[in-house]
């Protein structure tokens, strides 16, 4: 017969100061956020915390989904109004295009490609009205989780889109 009290608890841990660590590239779109994710490994495997309120009260969550990217897809281009995106890459190579539409941005037209992915695994925090896109570089299904800061409503959805080859947008996947 096995009872509770036969169950071990885990040890503490200390995170490691670099769990969460912002990111930054040159010439970066204002308001958009990186942060490192770093995966705890043992023989089973590993686990990445993709979001924790230990990093804030900001990171709280209504909403969370996971997307899968077939080989060489593209998703673009789209943008929401009221909500942030924050996505986790954490599998696959996959490219994320970043366009400021805003005109009272001090980035408008700003431009980021960012490869994100299995090697370099971060969240990216997209600001309402920031225009972006994702293609899976790769040869095999690609997948990343999205937590955007609002529940989405299918009686009012917060997207818009543009058709991928819009001659407004200064870049082309290939």
């Amino acid at each position: 017969m096995i009872t509770l009290a036969d169950f071990k608890d885990d040890a503490p841990w200390t995170p490691d100061p670099d769990d969460f660590a912002e990111v930054r590239i040159d010439n970066q779109i204002d308001g958009v956020e990186m942060r490192r994710l770093s995966a705890k490994a043992d023989g089973r495997g590993d686990l990445t915390v993709l979001m924790s309120d230990r990093f804030g009260t900001q990171y709280r969550t209504p909403h969370v989904y996971l997307v899968r990217a077939t080989a060489r897809s593209v998703r673009a281009w789209v943008y929401h109004k009221r909500q942030w995106d924050r996505l986790a890459y954490t599998s696959g190579t996959l490219r994320i295009v970043l366009y400021d539409l805003r005109p009272e941005s001090p980035t408008y037209k700003g431009l980021n490609v960012l490869d994100l992915g299995a090697a370099n695994k971060v969240m990216l925090s997209i600001p309402p009205l920031v225009v972006h896109g994702v293609q899976n570089l790769g040869d095999e299904e690609a997948y990343f989780v999205n937590m955007p800061t609002r529940a989405y409503d299918p009686g009012y959805p917060d997207k818009s889109r543009l058709p991928i080859d819009h001659p407004g947008i200064s870049y082309r996947f290939e």
